[in-house]
């Protein structure tokens, strides 16, 4: 039951804080007890390290440096030993014969991947050559057409040109003379009505009106 103490639970704090011997019903305390504050006679002292000579540092760190290297050689040693078993081994081999032939089969199926990929390149070639070709061809006689072409309009000019009254040489100042004697009128007038009367001195009477021009924009 809960908070009632028995023999056995007083036997076993004996034996857990065992820190006197009975004797003639006395306690001769062996060590202070558990949870026994410090003793102030040592309450503030600090215990001093204890320093270690040099050379015997230098002894201790060249045996532990000794100790660090050979046990990194025996791990080395064990590793290599296992890989070595491993290598060798039945069912390494075994692994080793099918990752051969897994890739002996890879390649076969890239060689014939890559056969059938120049094909394809090879085809895709020769039709773009062929697509090149006729675009070029179709190119130059689009070219030759648009010069026959042209050479036909510039004959046509010529001619017309030629067609066109031209004055000689010889009957340049003749033409001066007549230019002189019937000088152009530019000028004109619109009426209210939209009709155009051409000329500077032109009188609206003398004018009859079925003759007269009417003004369009077009």
């Amino acid at each position: 039951m809960n908070g009632v103490i028995t023999s056995s639970t007083v036997r076993l704090l004996n034996v857990v804080n065992r820190s006197f011997i009975p004797i003639r019903n006395k306690r001769i305390w062996m060590r202070k007890p558990l949870g026994s504050p410090v003793a102030k006679s040592k309450q503030f002292r600090v215990p001093q390290k204890p320093e270690l000579p040099a050379d015997e540092v230098a002894e201790i760190k060249r045996l532990y440096d000794n100790y660090k290297t050979q046990m990194k050689s025996l791990r080395v040693y064990f590793y290599e030993q296992s890989l070595k078993q491993a290598d060798t081994g039945e069912a390494a081999q075994l692994q080793h014969k099918l990752e051969e032939e897994e890739h002996q089969r890879l390649m076969e199926e890239n060689r014939l991947e890559n056969e059938i990929t120049a094909n394809l390149r090879e085809e895709r070639l020769k039709a773009q050559l062929e697509k090149t070709a006729e675009r070029a061809l179709k190119a130059l006689s689009r070219k030759q057409e648009e010069e026959e072409l042209f050479d036909l309009n510039v004959e046509r000019f010529v001619q017309q040109q030629q067609a066109l009254p031209i004055i000689k040489e010889e009957d340049i100042e003749k033409a001066i003379l007549e230019a002189l004697a019937s000088p152009a009128d530019f000028n004109f007038a619109i009426d209210r009505d939209g009709y155009v009367y051409k000329g500077k001195e032109t009188i609206l009477e003398k004018i009859p009106e079925e003759k007269r021009e009417r003004f369009s924009s077009r």
